[in-house]
């Protein structure tokens, strides 16, 4: 009898691994762990221990990857026995490959494929998408006075679910059990394959499995009755916490927002709705959710009926290119959006290297550092009509060019015939007979890329297989784009700096190259970054037309990213540009985190109102105006806020920044453990002592608390810095505006 499904989950157990496809249909396959040793690095003492210890040991032929070697393949009993056997050996190849991975690579299972079980064996026939899978979105509301629940203490006042285009439904209750119970009834009446929140691992799952147990039940959401599992992974310098539902992928949209949106200051939900544009319901801070629940119980049900909306449509538009990356990278939902991007394309490297016939080798320790890609502003000031040029994949395209790969540049003695590569004073030998491993995978997913592009071409802008095409371009996009900054990765399996360096170089190499023929050309060059050139002097006409024209005389691809009605330069790094309108800015305080966003909203607003060629004295008078706002305190709590995330333990702080200040005084003074990776919002109140000694957690302190003296001056600070670089570059007293100034 077989059974057919899109297999979108993995699981481990005792003796191997549990598939999980669409609708509820697993399959659990017996796999046991594996690492492999290289038999020349071992003596006949360790070899001896290792064969009486392990289940079974294999002699097997892999590339190291340079040349062919002789491996030992340890197989363990299962995870322990393979972490004591691993301890007996100094560096385990493949060690750090989760079990789970190793099965889908050695079985070439893909995620969101179409799988067939016959007899409890799966085989792949077809290729399945994320609209096959049944997802529930939900979001709770957890009851706190002062904005820092207590799991166990705190009650779940509510849940809000919805299925794909269901209307959302909202269980609420003054008895919390019974908001759980019937949160759990509705998970067993859906089924979904995938549940969806945002930010539910450390926060909602914490909380209701926390006060299940207070009321002797358990959070049973899982299939077959699983109770929910929690973990911890190590991801961009912070803990993130991971919940685990059996038969289920848990999809917490926070990991997504911290990997690829990484200028969100606190990477909330509705930062990353404004992002998308995503319509969203004003934002209720945990700090006001008991005040709303007592005094307008009626209006916060809503907002948590808008806010599942808001999480749904924001899934909609991420998921789909995260089902993407876990076909690209063989990472089950679940995983892929808890993967650091280069962990992703760690996942290519064995992928690929597998097919060579690669043992994957541990991390390469090199502690060189390499100069990386070239910065240049002509002058600072206010400019017209800017074309701004874009590399299209500039460092994928150079390793293509050049077959740069991590095995490929400074490559071992005898693997190769090399040729000498120089750029920019930097020359490093390459092979020249041996197509390297970046250099192909980057080949062959540019051009598939480009392909879909063509084909989305073709397509109505609404129509769906638009949308899908859309989703393999983006994933495609990400990990290609990630390969030079694998080479130069700390936690790089291959990693090769001479790799980088010579990547980076060229890309130096070729942006001044394009610079020269630009300015041949006769246009302007005013700024450089990385991957981009900005001129002016030419027509619409013109800019339409360099692309096409730069591209017949320079390898790589050159885009027109857009052109700008108008920019403002102060100094490398610190720009804004106005496109169609809109202000497009990099390097102002006003993107910050570190600022309150009264004080952002003054600075963005100045510039703003520069880019349209207003006067110094009307921008002068705009920012008299946030003054006098906070001269009569006639502000919000929220406008004083500052956002830290705390890197390390509070143990491990050298010095008393504000995150610091504040999450002692929490653990002091409210028995509110912090953690590494927790987002502290701030406001500095009056007191003696330095500014970052009267940090305070925003949510026990009100306005009156404040020192609105601190915040005038550091309005004060950053605005005068701001007028005076207005002032310098052309935005001057009298003038009635840029039309004039030019």
């Amino acid at each position: 009898m077989s059974e057919e499904g899109v297999f979108y989950h993995i699981e481990g157990t005792p003796r191997g691994v549990s598939l999980w496809l669409g609708g509820g249909k697993s399959v659990e396959v017996e796999f046991r762990p594996y690492f492999f040793v290289p038999k020349d690095s071992l003596d006949r003492e360790t070899e001896i221990k290792l064969r009486s210890k392990a289940l079974r040991v294999e002699e097997t032929v892999g590339y190291d990857p340079w040349f062919e070697r002789k491996f030992l393949k340890v197989v363990g009993r299962d995870e322990e026995d393979l972490r004591r056997l691993a301890r007996l050996v100094p560096d385990p190849w493949e060690y750090s490959i989760p079990t789970w991975q190793k099965f889908l690579l050695d079985s070439n299972l893909r995620p969101f494929s179409i799988v067939v079980l016959e007899d409890g064996s799966p085989g792949q026939v077809g290729e399945g998408y994320l609209d096959d899978l049944k997802v529930l979105y939900f979001s709770a509301l957890i009851y706190s006075e002062d904005g820092f629940p207590v799991p166990g203490r705190s009650p779940v006042l509510a849940v809000g679910h919805s299925t794909d285009e269901g209307p959302v439904e909202v269980i609420s209750s003054e008895d919390d059990s019974q908001v759980i119970r019937e949160f759990l009834n509705v998970v067993r009446r859906e089924d979904p394959d995938v549940i969806v929140g945002y930010g539910q691992d450390a926060d909602e799952l914490q909380h209701m499995k926390a006060r299940a147990k207070l009321h002797g039940m358990k959070l049973t959401l899982g299939r077959g009755g699983g109770e929910t599992e929690e973990t911890g992974r190590f991801f961009r310098g912070i803990i993130l916490v991971e919940q685990r539902i059996s038969g289920r992928a848990n999809v917490d949209m926070f990991s997504i927002a911290w990997r690829d949106f990484p200028g969100l200051p606190t990477k909330s939900w509705y930062e990353l709705a404004d992002e998308l544009g995503v319509p969203k319901p004003r934002p209720v801070p945990k700090f006001r959710i008991a005040e709303k629940w007592k005094s307008d119980r009626d209006g916060l049900l809503a907002y948590l009926k808008a806010k599942v909306v808001a999480i749904r449509n924001l899934a909609e538009k991420l998921l789909p290119h995260q089902a993407e990356l876990a076909k690209l990278t063989y990472r089950p939902l679940q995983e892929v959006t808890r993967t650091p991007v280069g962990g992703l394309v760690e996942s290519l490297v064995a992928i690929h290297g597998k097919r060579r016939g690669w043992v994957i080798p541990p991390q390469r320790k090199e502690e060189r550092g390499f100069i990386g890609g070239y910065v240049w502003l002509k002058s600072p000031g206010i400019y017209q009509n800017i074309c701004y040029l874009d590399f299209k994949s500039m460092y994928p395209s150079i390793m293509i060019l050049h077959n740069i790969s991590p095995e490929t540049v400074e490559p071992k003695e005898g693997f190769c015939s090399v040729e000498e590569v120089s750029a920019e004073g930097i020359t490093k030998r390459v092979c020249s007979d041996r197509r390297g491993l970046f250099a192909e995978i980057a080949s062959d997913l540019l051009r598939r890329r480009a392909e879909i592009r063509r084909e989305m071409e073709s397509l109505p802008p609404d129509a769906v297989e638009r949308r899908r095409l859309d989703a393999i371009q983006k994933a495609i996009k990400v990990v290609t784009n990630a390969m030079y900054g694998y080479m130069g990765w700390e936690g790089a399996s291959l990693r090769n700096v001479h790799a980088a360096a010579l990547t980076a170089a060229l890309g130096r190499h070729y942006i001044k190259k394009v610079v020269e023929i630009l300015q041949d050309r006769g246009l302007e060059v005013i700024y450089v970054d990385t991957d981009g050139i900005q001129v002016v002097g030419g027509s619409p006409d013109e800019y339409s037309a360099l692309p096409e024209w730069l591209n017949e005389r320079v390898p790589l691809t050159i885009d027109l990213q857009y052109v700008a009605e108008r920019g403002l330069y102060l100094t490398k790094k610190k720009y804004a540009h106005l496109v169609n309108g809109r202000v497009v800015a990099k390097g102002f305080e006003f993107l910050r985190r570190d600022y309150p966003p009264i004080v952002k909203r003054a600075q963005e607003e100045a510039v703003k109102m520069a880019l349209q060629g207003r006067p110094l004295p009307e921008i002068e008078k705009r920012v008299a105006e946030y003054r006098r706002l906070l001269e009569g305190g006639r502000v919000q709590k929220e406008d004083l806020i500052f956002i830290e995330t705390l890197g390390k333990r509070l143990e491990d702080f050298e010095r008393k920044t504000k995150g610091y200040v504040a999450g002692r005084w929490l653990e002091e003074n409210k028995g509110i453990e912090v953690h590494r990776g927790q987002v502290l919002r701030i406001v500095i109140v009056k007191g003696h002592g330095s500014v970052n000694e009267r940090a305070r957690p925003a949510e026990f302190f009100d306005v009156e608390d404040c020192d609105l003296d601190y915040y005038l001056k550091l309005l004060d600070q950053v605005m005068e810095r701001t007028l005076k670089a207005l002032k310098g570059v052309g935005v001057e007293e009298g003038r009635r505006g840029l039309e004039e100034f030019f």
